[in-house]
């Protein structure tokens, strides 16, 4: 049986490093910075260590971390990922995972009154490709992670809602791509740890851990190789 949770949240799928320290579902410190160099290796290991500075808790007192598993930058992912699992191997602690899209719908704030609305969450994969998956008002998911070119055919599997909703940085591209009446684009930040509190705890109460030894970074497409053919 596992106590009362003090969870560490770490999200680096994107140009945004982000932790935070939460215990039983609330936040207790966050910190986070964005920039377009990806400064994460550089950054990440400070930001952790100023949380457990200005919150005044001993990081021992941890009972789990949680970490973005992707998909996303596959630098940003490995390095908060290696991250992760060092502190549940050293500490002794289980490893949560959330995905990069679930962090995003829940961080966002549903302001359509469109119940027939459908939502996708998008972060950039380069050319008109988005890693997304589509959700309805009340944030259920519809369909899963897929990485498609968002155009008019992609459009058309959707005309049935009243609303199409893309939304995060990813969606900032398609702003003047469609002249349809039905889409609106919110492109505002949304890879923040804070999106993983709720949904990580609830996890924690379940017990539903990663193995360390196995756990890796979802990157949905292959991990760039810098060998030349």
């Amino acid at each position: 049986m596992f106590k009362v949770g003090l969870i560490l949240n770490i999200e680096t799928s994107t140009k945004t490093c982000s932790v935070n320290l939460s215990e039983k579902g609330e936040v207790i410190e966050n910190r986070e910075i964005s920039s377009e160099k990806y400064i994460h290796g550089e950054q990440l290991h400070l930001l952790i260590k100023d949380l457990f500075t200005t919150s005044k808790i001993s990081i021992e007192k941890l009972n789990a971390v949680a970490v973005s598993s992707g998909p996303g930058s596959f630098t940003g992912l490995r390095i908060g990922v290696s991250a992760a699992k060092g502190l549940s191997f050293a500490l002794n602690i289980p490893l949560i995972s959330m995905d990069a899209i679930e962090i995003m719908i829940q961080k966002y704030n549903m302001i359509s009154t469109n119940k027939k609305a459908i939502f996708f969450p998008m972060i950039d994969a380069r050319r008109n490709e988005v890693y997304t998956a589509s959700y309805n008002i009340h944030k259920n998911k519809i369909d899963e992670i897929h990485c498609p070119e968002i155009d008019e055919v992609f459009l058309s599997n959707y005309m049935k809602y009243n609303e199409i909703v893309f939304i995060g940085e990813g969606s900032k591209k398609f702003k003047e791509k469609f002249n349809n009446q039905k889409i609106r684009i919110d492109d505002i930040a949304l890879n923040s740890s804070l999106g993983m509190v709720k949904y990580t705890y609830q996890k924690y109460l379940k017990e539903k851990f990663e193995n360390i030894s196995y756990f890796n970074p979802f990157y949905y497409k292959d991990f760039p190789s810098t060998q030349k053919k």
